[in-house]
C-alpha cells in the first residue's frame, strides 16, 4: 500500500473567489436572458414571472437563478469562509453535524408541577436532550396563581411556578445535569428565572458548572410582538442584563439571553424586518452591559438569537446564513470583538410550518418541512411544533411525533453527512446576500431612529408589524401565498374532540401549594430579601444576588415582581403614535 503523502500548502491553489465573478458572467448572463425569451416569451422574459413569485420578506424570486445572479456578490474567502470560521456563514462551528447533531429539544408545560414533572420524564424516555419549560401567562407577567389577575388562567397555557418548591416538584427525579440545556423563554423575568434555576441546582447538590440554563429572556420585544411585559422598557432591559452580568461572571457556561424574532416575524414583521429589530434590541443590551464596564468577549458569547421564518423553506436557510455572518461583523467591526466565541452566533429555533386548524395532521408535514429547513441552515437548538398545537397544548401523541421528527431529520436521510448542503447554490447564496442587505438596511433605519427604546416608544415595531401583517393577510386572502386547507381546497376547521385539556384538580393542587409555601417559610427572612432587592434597584446595582437570595427564602414571583413594580412603576403604552 502506498503511503499517502500531505499536500503541502505551498502547493495547493485555492480559489479566493467563486466562478460566479468571472468575466463569462456576461455570456451566462446572455444564455439566460435567452433562455427566459424562449421559454416564457417575451413579455414575461421582462417580467420574469408568469405570476408573482414573492417571498414573506418581499424578495422576488426568480425562475432559474445562475452565476450571472452573483456577479460581484460572493467572495469565497470573505463572503463564505468555513464551517466554525469567521464570518461563520456556513457554520457556528468547525464539525457542525457531523460531530454533533442539533440538541433535541423540547417545550412543554401545563397545569401544576406535579403533572408537568410526569409528561418530563416522558420527553427524555422518547430522546429529549433540552427542556425548555413553557409558563403559564401569570407566571410570565409577574403574578401568582393567587392573584386576582391569574384567575381562570393559570396552568392553562403553560406550567405556574410560584416559588422554588415548584420547580423543586418540576425536576424531581429530573436532575438538571443529567440534560444538556434546560430553561425558559419567560421574557420579563430574567434575574428571577436565573435566580430559581440557580437555586433548584444547589438543591440538587449540582454546581453551576456542570449544567446548563438557557434563558430567552429578551423582554424589549415583548411591547411590540406579545405582550408580557411587566415594567417600563428602559428598567426591565436593565433587569435583563443583570442576568447577563451575573453569568459572566458566575455560571459562563449558561445561555442568560436569547434575542428572539420568533413572535416578532409572527406579527406580521417578516423575519428580516424582524431580524433587525432583534438585532437592535441585541444591541441596547450589548451596549448597557459595555457602560458597566463589561468586555464584549465576554458577554457576546452568553447572548444567543431565535430566529424565525415560517413562509419560506429556502428564505430559512438563507437568513440563518445571513445572521449568522452580520453577527460575526457586527461584534468585530463595531464592537472589536477579538474572541471567535463572541463572533459565533449560536441560535435556538422553533421548527413550525404555517400551521392550520383545519386537518392537523397535514401540520406533520409542515414542520417537518419547516424543521429540515432550519437544519439545512445550521441551527444550534431546534424544538419542534405539535400537529395539534393550533388546536390546543399538544397532546403525548403529538409531542412524540414531534421528537421523532427532528430526530428522523437529525440521524436519517443524510442531512447531517455534510456541513452546509446548500451553500454555493445560485439560490441560496442569492437570497442570503439578498436577506444581509434587508437586515441591515432596517437596523440602519432603526439606528438612526434611535434604537431598540424608540422602536418602542414611537411606535416603529409595531408600525413594521402591522404593515407586513396587512401584506401577508391580503397575500394570502387573494390566494398568492397558497395554504392548503386555508384558501387552497379550503375545509372548515375541525377541533378533534380529543383536543388535550388541562385538569382543573392541578390548579387546586397549585393554590394548595402556594398556601402551604407561604405558610411554612421564614418571613422574616423573606421580607430582608425582598428589602435588600428593593435597595438593589434603587443603588443601581445588580439584582441576581439579592433575588437569589428572596428565591432561596421561598419568596413568590409574584412578591418580587411588586418590588420591581413599586420602585419602576409598571408600563403603560402610549398613545401618541
Amino acid at each position: 500500500m502506498s503511503k499517502v503523502s500531505k499536500l503541502d500548502p505551498e502547493e495547493v491553489e485555492i480559489p479566493t473567489r467563486l466562478s460566479v465573478v468571472e468575466p463569462r458572467n456576461d455570456r451566462i448572463a446572455a444564455e439566460q436572458a435567452r433562455w427566459l425569451q424562449e421559454t416564457y416569451g417575451k413579455e414575461v422574459a421582462e417580467r420574469g414571472e408568469r405570476m408573482p413569485f414573492v417571498t414573506d420578506c418581499g424578495i422576488d424570486v426568480r425562475p432559474l437563478y445562475t452565476p450571472a445572479d452573483l456577479r460581484g456578490r460572493l467572495d469565497y474567502c470573505r463572503d463564505l469562509g468555513f464551517p466554525g470560521e469567521y464570518p461563520y456563514t456556513r457554520g457556528s462551528e468547525p464539525g457542525m453535524y457531523r460531530v454533533e447533531p442539533f440538541v433535541i429539544s423540547a417545550y412543554s408545560g401545563f397545569g401544576d408541577a406535579e403533572i408537568c414533572n410526569r409528561r418530563f420524564r416522558h420527553l427524555l424516555e422518547l430522546g429529549a436532550e433540552q427542556i425548555l419549560v413553557a409558563n403559564d401567562l401569570p407566571t410570565q407577567c409577574g403574578y401568582d396563581s393567587d392573584h386576582e389577575m391569574a384567575a381562570a388562567e393559570v396552568g392553562q397555557v403553560g406550567v405556574a411556578i410560584d416559588t422554588l418548591a415548584d420547580m423543586e416538584l418540576l425536576f424531581d427525579g429530573i436532575p438538571v445535569n443529567t440534560v444538556k440545556r434546560v430553561g425558559t423563554l419567560c421574557n420579563s423575568l430574567g434575574p428571577v428565572a436565573l435566580a430559581l434555576y440557580a437555586a433548584l441546582g444547589e438543591k440538587q447538590g449540582i454546581d453551576w458548572s456542570r449544567y446548563t440554563v438557557n434563558l430567552q429572556n429578551d423582554p424589549l420585544k415583548e411591547y411590540i410582538a406579545r405582550g408580557t411585559q411587566i415594567l417600563p422598557p428602559g428598567p426591565a432591559a436593565r433587569l435583563a442584563v443583570d442576568a447577563v452580568e451575573w453569568c459572566a461572571a458566575h455560571a459562563p457556561n449558561w445561555s442568560p439571553m436569547t434575542v428572539c424574532v420568533n413572535h416578532i416575524n409572527s406579527g406580521g414583521a417578516g423575519s428580516t424586518k424582524g431580524s433587525a429589530i432583534a438585532l437592535a434590541n441585541a444591541i441596547h443590551y450589548i451596549e448597557l452591559l459595555l457602560k458597566r464596564g463589561c468586555s464584549i468577549d465576554a458577554v457576546a458569547p452568553l447572548i444567543h438569537m431565535f430566529p424565525d421564518e415560517r413562509h419560506d423553506f429556502f428564505v430559512t436557510v438563507a437568513n440563518l446564513r445571513a445572521l449568522r455572518r452580520i453577527w460575526a461583523r457586527l461584534m468585530k467591526e463595531r464592537y472589536g470583538a477579538s474572541n471567535p466565541d463572541a463572533m459565533r452566533l449560536r441560535t435556538t429555533v422553533y421548527g413550525h410550518g404555517q400551521e392550520a386548524l383545519a386537518e392537523p395532521l397535514n401540520n406533520i408535514a409542515r414542520t417537518a418541512f419547516g424543521t429540515l429547513a432550519y437544519a439545512l441552515g445550521g441551527a444550534s437548538y431546534i424544538y419542534i411544533a405539535s400537529y395539534d398545537e393550533a388546536v390546543s397544548t399538544p397532546g403525548l401523541d403529538s409531542i412524540r411525533v414531534a421528537l421523532r421528527t427532528q430526530e428522523i431529520i437529525a440521524y436519517e436521510h443524510g442531512f447531517s453527512a455534510t456541513i452546509d448542503p446548500l451553500g454555493g447554490s445560485y439560490f441560496v447564496e442569492h437570497l442570503t446576500n439578498e436577506i444581509e442587505d434587508g437586515i441591515l438596511a432596517t437596523l440602519r433605519e432603526l439606528d438612526e431612529a434611535g434604537g431598540a427604546l424608540q422602536v418602542i416608544e414611537r411606535g416603529i415595531g409595531r408600525r413594521i408589524m402591522t404593515e407586513g401583517a396587512v401584506r401577508r393577510q391580503r397575500a394570502i386572502d387573494s390566494g398568492d401565498r397558497p395554504w392548503i386547507t386555508v384558501n387552497k381546497w379550503p375545509e372548515k376547521p375541525n377541533v378533534p374532540n380529543t383536543a388535550f385539556r388541562v385538569d382543573p384538580a392541578s390548579i387546586e393542587r397549585q393554590l394548595a401549594r402556594l398556601a402551604r409555601v407561604k405558610a411554612e417559610r421564614d418571613e422574616k427572612r423573606v421580607r430582608a430579601a425582598l428589602a435588600e432587592i428593593d435597595r438593589a434597584c434603587a443603588e443601581d446595582r445588580n439584582v441576581v444576588p439579592a433575588t437569589l437570595e428572596a428565591v432561596r427564602a421561598y419568596a413568590t414571583i409574584g412578591e418580587i415582581c411588586d418590588s420591581w413594580r413599586a420602585r419602576f412603576g409598571s408600563f403603560v403604552p402610549s398613545t401618541d403614535f
